[in-house]
């Protein structure tokens, strides 16, 4: 077998890798004017082909079946960005050098082949709080491990776990550990734009959190359909993060619309008929006024109550970090007023309180080292939202790792 015939065979591969740019061919006996030097370099780039080791690709020689089984074996280690053709292509080749990659090393069972669809990674947080006049603080800690698996083509699995302990000043303390996502996700139900997630999973509505953010415990369905106009459509029962309580049932709809490249629009409905009262609107805008600033606005009210409680944030919001980027940060100052009644009560996956305050807050965020992150609160000016006396201020500070 020829060098050539393998380039143009391997290259498929390699089309089917997202993000693979064309470097310089390293290749010093592939000149740039030969036909094969586009195909090369693609392929020395995603390491498919290494060539002889002294510098030349000798593409004229024929090629051996181990040499044909190192490729298949590097087109195997990137089997999961080809698309559905392209797997079925690498299956075949397996299945063709099964006895050339065993004798290579590389394992090809079954079960080997379908463990590789699984992916676990998490992350782990530890939290020290304080409120102006207390002498005692809340100290947390916790820790998420979560796991993505392809049941199909179609259909993802999504299962997180949390252990986390909250001591609340000094007084409370609460250990759990709880599964708090176990979903399953098909794209393009029934051969249409139709997405659906059955199970256990998370929520997030509007643009900040603060009326409601879910680390999981929804439990229940939701499906998801449209391009530039994205809607959620819902139907769950939530329960408490910290006492693992079911609250009540909520039904809901959201839309997502990227009004242009720089703002995003964000719309939400959701009513309960449970313990806790919701008859929510609201509507949330973010918008990047350049490439450091960027204006974040939530607004809903609780029609559930007589008086329809408020709740208002607006956010200006400054550069951002990056976990990969040692010394990147963000900052942001935001004005927050949450009337009585106005957030879900368990599920607001805010970073501060806002249980019936109303105030101001600086943030700033910094990448420590990679995959490593410090951020800080300080809540300052706080008032009570039904009397406007005044309420204690805050400091938070929490050390965040991911893995």
């Amino acid at each position: 077998m020829k060098k050539p015939d393998i380039i143009m065979l391997a290259l498929v591969f390699v089309l089917s890798i997202a993000g693979t740019a064309l470097a310089a061919n390293p290749f010093i006996d592939v000149p740039a004017n030969h036909w094969a030097y586009g195909a090369v370099a693609k392929l020395a780039t995603a390491g498919i082909v290494d060539g002889m080791g002294d510098g030349t690709y000798q593409g004229d020689r024929n090629m051996t079946r181990y040499e044909m089984a190192q490729i298949v074996a590097k087109a195997m280690a990137k089997a999961d960005k080809a698309n559905a053709a392209n797997k079925a292509l690498i299956e075949k080749l397996e299945a063709e050098f099964a006895a050339e990659l065993n004798n290579l090393g590389v394992r090809v069972s079954k079960l080997e082949a379908k463990a590789g669809s699984v992916a676990f990674y998490g992350d782990a947080e530890v939290l020290w709080g304080k409120y102006q006049g207390s002498n005692d603080s809340i100290t947390s800690m916790r820790l998420k491990l979560a796991m993505e698996a392809d049941i199909n083509d179609n259909t993802q699995f999504f299962g997180r776990i949390m252990a986390m302990n909250y001591n609340e000043f000094g007084t409370t303390e609460r250990d759990r550990s709880q599964i708090v996502d176990a979903a399953f996700t098909t794209t393009g139900l029934f051969g249409s734009n139709v997405d659906a997630t059955v199970g256990r999973f998370s929520q997030k509505v509007l643009q900040t959190g603060y009326l409601a953010d879910s680390v999981g415990m929804m439990d229940g369905v939701k499906v998801m359909f449209g391009d530039k106009l994205s809607t959620t459509l819902g139907y769950a029962e939530y329960s408490d993060i910290l006492s693992g309580t079911e609250i009540s049932s909520l039904r809901y709809a959201h839309v997502d619309y990227d009004l242009s490249k720089a703002t995003n629009i964000k719309a939400l409905y959701a009513k309960d008929q449970g313990k806790y009262l919701v008859d929510v609107w609201g509507v949330g805008v973010e918008s990047k006024l350049n490439k450091d600033w960027t204006l974040i606005a939530d607004y809903s009210r609780n029609r559930a109550f007589n008086d329809s409680p408020k709740l208002f944030v607006g956010r200006l919001a400054y550069k951002g970090l990056d976990l990969q980027q040692v010394g990147s940060w963000g900052a942001h100052l935001e004005y927050r007023r949450a009337e009585y009644g106005s957030c879900w009560q368990g599920i607001s996956g805010a970073d501060i309180p806002v249980d019936e305050t109303k105030g101001w807050n600086i943030y700033y965020g910094r990448t420590l080292a990679k995959n490593m992150i410090l951020e800080t609160y300080f809540g300052f000016a706080e008032k009570w939202s039904d009397d406007n006396s005044n309420a204690p201020d805050y400091t938070r500070v929490q050390l965040k790792f991911f893995f």
